[in-house]
């Protein structure tokens, strides 16, 4: 896998949506670039849709079998359509990202991923990518962060209502177990110990618990006698709760009232005398105390919810074109109004036939995006078969400097130099 492998891995709904971005390798990428989708003003390549097709694999892992290269695709576009969306209505709404937040993300990586001075921009130098370049995809994720929480955070209202009927609903999730505070005596016996050494460890513990049944201090009695490092503190070893010992010495603890003493109790690390010092029943916590994780209970289950209706209304207020699975050449000799698109209701394509026209806006739009990305789309304007020459002329140079770098007669960073000058040429 390339260097940049965990570095930017993108959550919907974590705090932060900036700090691990997976590259997948640079075998799987794709020579020839074209556009596969348009959200309003902008382009979406499909070596950017394949990238992030990457990071999905990765997260995907051993249940991958079970997913198309087609769904994952689409899955990825689908990502990069939504944060899009996300940039864009962050932007309008004027939300700024300074060189201080940036660089601070920026350090927050390098530190998470162990990367040195100097690192991060030798590997993304190899992946042929600018630090500028990668400020920005920074900076963009910060924004999708921070529309995000300002989108969800108003609109996800959690009424009081609605806390205490959980609660009520619920009281088997509020439980809180029982609990025992207990202080003890150890003398530790090790498994291989004969068992000549066992008994006379045996009898001293009966002879400690006698002297405690007569009347001596428990506390002076761990501090003299405990092998465990609870002794200094008279055998104190604070509250005890079920599940969290092991069960012999559990069951002592929970079978004793307020101030018993145990019998000896025999567990794999040795003879303990037990005294509990104080116990506290099991109980439903209160409503005052557990109010506000009930809220986050609550937001966490609406969120997913909230979050799609979200992008339901940005995609429906916006324009938005997907050609993904159009065939290559067929894009480059149809005429843009021939592809799929999606208008105010962009969950559903329109044919043809159904596409409205004369929308002044739509027109605009469409004559941006041929004066914007002339270069990326260039293949359109060829005829078929100069089209096919020119690729042609491209897959070989590629070829001559791929064998160039099987033959070590160029390092890895000049034959990723020269790939990028050839892909500029496009």
């Amino acid at each position: 896998m390339t260097h940049l492998k965990k570095l930017f891995e993108l959550t919907r709904f974590a705090g932060l949506l900036f700090m691990v971005l997976g590259i997948p390798d640079s075998a799987e990428t794709k020579v020839f670039d074209r556009v596969v989708a348009k959200v309003n003003n902008e382009i979406i390549t499909l070596s950017s849709v394949e990238e992030r097709a990457g990071v999905l694999k990765q997260k995907y892992g051993k249940d991958l079998k079970s997913t198309s290269e087609k769904e994952i695709l689409q899955e990825a576009l689908n990502m990069i359509v939504e944060e899009k969306l996300q940039i864009q209505e962050g932007k309008k709404m004027g939300l700024e990202v300074d060189d201080a937040a940036v660089e601070a993300a920026l350090e927050n990586i390098r530190k998470t991923n162990n990367i040195a001075e100097g690192q991060l921009e030798a590997m993304l130098e190899s992946e042929g990518r600018s630090m500028e370049s990668y400020k920005d995809h920074v900076r963009d994720q910060i924004i999708v962060s921070k529309i995000t929480r300002f989108e969800l955070g108003g609109r996800l209202n959690i009424s009081d209502k609605s806390i205490a009927k959980y609660y009520h609903d619920n009281q088997k999730e509020f439980w809180q177990l029982g609990k025992a505070r207990a202080k003890h005596i150890l003398l530790l016996v090790e498994k291989d110990l004969p068992e000549v050494s066992k008994n006379k460890k045996f009898l001293q513990a009966k002879k400690i618990l006698g002297e405690i049944k007569a009347g001596k201090d428990f506390s002076e009695a761990a501090k003299e006698y405990s092998e465990d490092i609870s002794a200094s503190s008279g055998g104190d070893i604070g509250f005890v709760e079920k599940g969290k010992m092991v069960p012999e010495f559990e069951k002592a603890v929970f079978s004793l009232k307020e101030g018993e003493i145990s019998d000896i109790v025999v567990t794999e690390y040795g003879y303990h005398i037990v005294k509990v010092e104080e116990v506290l029943p099991g109980k439903t916590l209160p409503f005052k105390e557990i109010k506000e994780r009930i809220r986050q209970i609550l937001a966490g289950k609406k969120q997913k919810s909230v979050y799609d209706e979200w992008i339901k209304e940005l995609k429906k207020s916006s324009f938005i074109e997907i050609s993904l699975f159009d065939e290559p050449e067929k894009n480059r000799n149809t005429n843009l109004s021939n592809s799929k698109k999606y208008s105010n209701n962009a969950n559903f394509p329109l044919e043809p036939n159904e596409i409205v026209e004369g929308s002044e806006k739509k027109q605009k739009l469409q004559e941006k995006w041929k004066e914007m990305y002339k270069s990326v789309e260039k293949s359109k304007t060829l005829t078929k078969n100069s089209s096919s020459s020119s690729f042609e002329s491209m897959e070989q140079k590629l070829e001559r400097i791929k064998k160039l770098r099987s033959q070590n007669k160029i390092t890895e960073a000049e034959y990723q130099k020269r790939k990028q000058r050839l892909l500029n040429d496009l």
